[in-house]
Protein backbone atom coordinates (compact mmCIF):
# COMPACT_ATOMS: atom_id res chain seq x y z
CA UNK A 1 0.00 0.00 0.00
CA UNK A 2 1.32 3.43 -0.97
CA UNK A 3 1.13 6.16 1.64
CA UNK A 4 1.05 9.75 0.45
CA UNK A 5 3.22 12.14 2.38
CA UNK A 6 1.36 14.95 4.11
CA UNK A 7 1.90 18.36 2.48
CA UNK A 8 4.59 20.64 3.84
CA UNK A 9 3.16 23.26 6.18
CA UNK A 10 4.95 26.14 7.87
CA UNK A 11 4.15 28.47 10.74
CA UNK A 12 6.45 31.49 10.60
CA UNK A 13 6.94 34.37 12.99
CA UNK A 14 9.02 36.55 10.65
CA UNK A 15 8.80 37.30 6.93
CA UNK A 16 12.51 36.43 6.65
CA UNK A 17 11.60 32.78 7.33
CA UNK A 18 9.76 32.61 4.00
CA UNK A 19 13.06 31.81 2.27
CA UNK A 20 13.18 28.52 4.21
CA UNK A 21 9.73 27.39 3.02
CA UNK A 22 9.33 24.96 0.13
CA UNK A 23 6.51 24.56 -2.35
CA UNK A 24 4.34 21.44 -2.45
CA UNK A 25 3.83 21.95 -6.17
CA UNK A 26 7.31 22.33 -7.65
CA UNK A 27 10.95 22.13 -6.62
CA UNK A 28 11.67 24.88 -9.12
CA UNK A 29 9.85 27.45 -7.02
CA UNK A 30 11.58 29.45 -4.29
CA UNK A 31 11.00 32.54 -2.18
CA UNK A 32 13.62 35.16 -1.45
CA UNK A 33 13.33 37.93 1.13
CA UNK A 34 15.60 40.95 1.37
CA UNK A 35 15.80 44.43 2.86
CA UNK A 36 15.89 47.50 0.65
CA UNK A 37 17.87 50.00 2.71
CA UNK A 38 19.95 53.17 2.57
CA UNK A 39 18.13 54.61 -0.43
CA UNK A 40 15.91 57.69 -0.22
CA UNK A 41 13.81 56.43 -3.14
CA UNK A 42 12.65 53.19 -1.54
CA UNK A 43 13.07 51.32 1.72
CA UNK A 44 11.26 48.23 2.88
CA UNK A 45 11.20 44.45 2.79
CA UNK A 46 10.95 42.79 -0.63
CA UNK A 47 9.34 39.37 -0.99
CA UNK A 48 9.96 37.62 -4.31
CA UNK A 49 8.54 34.33 -5.58
CA UNK A 50 10.71 32.95 -8.36
CA UNK A 51 10.62 30.01 -10.79
CA UNK A 52 13.76 28.67 -12.43
CA UNK A 53 12.29 28.86 -15.96
CA UNK A 54 9.52 31.47 -15.72
CA UNK A 55 11.33 33.97 -13.52
CA UNK A 56 9.54 36.20 -10.98
CA UNK A 57 5.89 35.18 -10.54
CA UNK A 58 4.98 37.38 -7.57
CA UNK A 59 6.66 40.23 -5.75
CA UNK A 60 5.72 42.83 -3.17
CA UNK A 61 7.36 45.32 -0.84
CA UNK A 62 6.02 45.63 2.70
CA UNK A 63 6.62 48.50 5.11
CA UNK A 64 7.49 50.57 2.05
CA UNK A 65 8.81 54.09 2.54
CA UNK A 66 10.73 56.59 0.43
CA UNK A 67 10.36 59.22 -2.26
CA UNK A 68 8.73 56.73 -4.63
CA UNK A 69 5.94 55.89 -2.20
CA UNK A 70 2.65 57.76 -1.88
CA UNK A 71 1.05 57.63 1.57
CA UNK A 72 -2.70 57.38 2.04
CA UNK A 73 -2.17 59.39 5.20
CA UNK A 74 0.52 59.75 7.88
CA UNK A 75 2.46 56.47 7.93
CA UNK A 76 -0.27 54.60 6.05
CA UNK A 77 0.70 53.10 2.69
CA UNK A 78 -1.53 50.93 0.52
CA UNK A 79 -0.05 47.44 0.55
CA UNK A 80 -1.10 43.83 0.59
CA UNK A 81 -2.19 42.43 3.92
CA UNK A 82 -0.31 39.43 5.35
CA UNK A 83 -3.26 37.18 4.49
CA UNK A 84 -3.30 38.39 0.88
CA UNK A 85 0.41 37.64 0.56
CA UNK A 86 0.01 34.16 2.02
CA UNK A 87 -3.00 33.47 -0.21
CA UNK A 88 -0.96 34.37 -3.29
CA UNK A 89 1.89 32.12 -2.16
CA UNK A 90 -0.54 29.26 -1.44
CA UNK A 91 -1.57 29.35 -5.09
CA UNK A 92 1.92 28.02 -5.85
CA UNK A 93 1.88 25.36 -3.15
CA UNK A 94 3.32 27.25 -0.17
CA UNK A 95 1.16 26.45 2.86
CA UNK A 96 2.13 29.06 5.43
CA UNK A 97 0.60 30.68 8.49
CA UNK A 98 2.03 33.82 10.03
CA UNK A 99 1.62 35.48 13.43
CA UNK A 100 3.39 38.84 13.40
CA UNK A 101 1.87 40.22 16.60
CA UNK A 102 4.38 38.36 18.76
CA UNK A 103 7.25 40.43 17.40
CA UNK A 104 6.22 44.06 17.75
CA UNK A 105 8.95 46.46 18.93
CA UNK A 106 9.16 47.12 22.63
CA UNK A 107 8.33 50.82 22.38
CA UNK A 108 5.27 50.02 20.25
CA UNK A 109 4.08 47.56 22.89
CA UNK A 110 4.75 50.08 25.64
CA UNK A 111 2.58 52.60 23.82
CA UNK A 112 -0.24 50.07 23.48
CA UNK A 113 0.14 49.52 27.22
CA UNK A 114 -0.41 53.26 27.73
CA UNK A 115 -3.54 53.17 25.57
CA UNK A 116 -5.00 50.54 27.88
CA UNK A 117 -4.33 52.84 30.81
CA UNK A 118 -6.08 55.72 29.02
CA UNK A 119 -9.22 53.61 28.61
CA UNK A 120 -8.82 52.51 24.99
CA UNK A 121 -9.44 48.79 24.48
CA UNK A 122 -9.46 48.47 20.67
CA UNK A 123 -7.22 49.55 17.81
CA UNK A 124 -7.89 49.59 14.08
CA UNK A 125 -7.23 51.35 10.79
CA UNK A 126 -10.21 53.65 10.27
CA UNK A 127 -11.37 54.98 6.91
CA UNK A 128 -12.91 58.42 7.55
CA UNK A 129 -14.92 60.32 4.93
CA UNK A 130 -16.01 63.88 4.34
CA UNK A 131 -17.77 65.60 1.45
CA UNK A 132 -15.54 67.55 -0.93
CA UNK A 133 -17.51 69.28 -3.70
CA UNK A 134 -20.34 66.84 -3.09
CA UNK A 135 -18.11 63.76 -3.37
CA UNK A 136 -16.93 61.56 -0.50
CA UNK A 137 -13.17 61.83 0.08
CA UNK A 138 -11.54 59.30 2.39
CA UNK A 139 -8.57 59.47 4.77
CA UNK A 140 -7.07 56.56 6.67
CA UNK A 141 -6.01 56.76 10.32
CA UNK A 142 -4.64 54.35 12.92
CA UNK A 143 -6.87 54.86 15.94
CA UNK A 144 -7.24 53.54 19.45
CA UNK A 145 -10.77 53.74 20.78
CA UNK A 146 -13.19 52.81 23.54
CA UNK A 147 -15.54 50.19 22.11
CA UNK A 148 -18.40 50.98 24.48
CA UNK A 149 -18.49 54.59 23.28
CA UNK A 150 -17.94 53.82 19.58
CA UNK A 151 -19.90 50.63 18.99
CA UNK A 152 -20.27 51.16 15.24
CA UNK A 153 -16.48 51.11 14.90
CA UNK A 154 -16.50 47.42 15.82
CA UNK A 155 -17.81 46.76 12.32
CA UNK A 156 -14.72 46.44 10.12
CA UNK A 157 -16.66 47.73 7.12
CA UNK A 158 -17.91 50.86 8.86
CA UNK A 159 -16.50 54.25 7.85
CA UNK A 160 -17.43 57.20 10.08
CA UNK A 161 -17.81 60.72 8.83
CA UNK A 162 -15.13 63.27 9.61
CA UNK A 163 -17.62 64.97 11.96
CA UNK A 164 -18.14 61.75 13.92
CA UNK A 165 -14.40 61.07 14.00
CA UNK A 166 -13.54 64.57 15.25
CA UNK A 167 -16.22 64.35 17.93
CA UNK A 168 -14.74 61.06 19.20
CA UNK A 169 -11.33 62.72 19.39
CA UNK A 170 -12.79 65.73 21.23
CA UNK A 171 -14.68 63.68 23.81
CA UNK A 172 -11.67 61.44 24.43
CA UNK A 173 -13.29 58.18 23.34
CA UNK A 174 -10.74 57.82 20.49
CA UNK A 175 -7.14 58.80 19.78
CA UNK A 176 -5.41 59.26 16.43
CA UNK A 177 -1.98 57.64 16.61
CA UNK A 178 -1.00 57.92 12.93
CA UNK A 179 1.46 60.79 13.27
CA UNK A 180 2.99 59.35 16.45
CA UNK A 181 3.42 56.03 14.65
CA UNK A 182 5.22 57.75 11.79
CA UNK A 183 7.61 59.47 14.20
CA UNK A 184 8.49 56.11 15.75
CA UNK A 185 8.53 54.23 12.42
CA UNK A 186 5.92 51.72 13.59
CA UNK A 187 4.33 49.44 11.03
CA UNK A 188 0.63 48.59 11.18
CA UNK A 189 0.58 46.57 7.95
CA UNK A 190 -0.59 43.54 9.95
CA UNK A 191 -3.59 45.44 11.35
CA UNK A 192 -6.22 44.27 8.87
CA UNK A 193 -8.81 43.63 11.58
CA UNK A 194 -10.23 45.27 14.70
CA UNK A 195 -7.73 44.28 17.36
CA UNK A 196 -8.21 43.98 21.09
CA UNK A 197 -5.24 45.78 22.63
CA UNK A 198 -5.21 43.42 25.60
CA UNK A 199 -4.97 40.42 23.28
CA UNK A 200 -2.00 41.97 21.45
CA UNK A 201 -0.19 42.56 24.73
CA UNK A 202 -0.99 39.03 25.90
CA UNK A 203 0.33 37.60 22.63
CA UNK A 204 3.56 39.44 23.33
CA UNK A 205 3.65 38.21 26.93
CA UNK A 206 3.48 41.74 28.27
CA UNK A 207 1.50 41.88 31.54
CA UNK A 208 -1.34 44.39 31.70
CA UNK A 209 -1.04 47.33 34.08
CA UNK A 210 -4.10 49.45 34.74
Amino acid sequence: MMFQKPPLRYNISSWYQLSECKSNNSRDLSISVGDIIQDKRLRGLKILLNHIDFGPLFACVINAKGNMISELNDNLVAELTPQQILTELSKYGFLITFNPREHLPGNQLAYLQQLIGFGYDKIRILNVWKLVNGVKAFNWYVVGFNANKNEFWLNNGYSPSDKEFMEALRNGSAINISAYSKTNNWSWSWLDYIADIGDILEDNSLPLRY
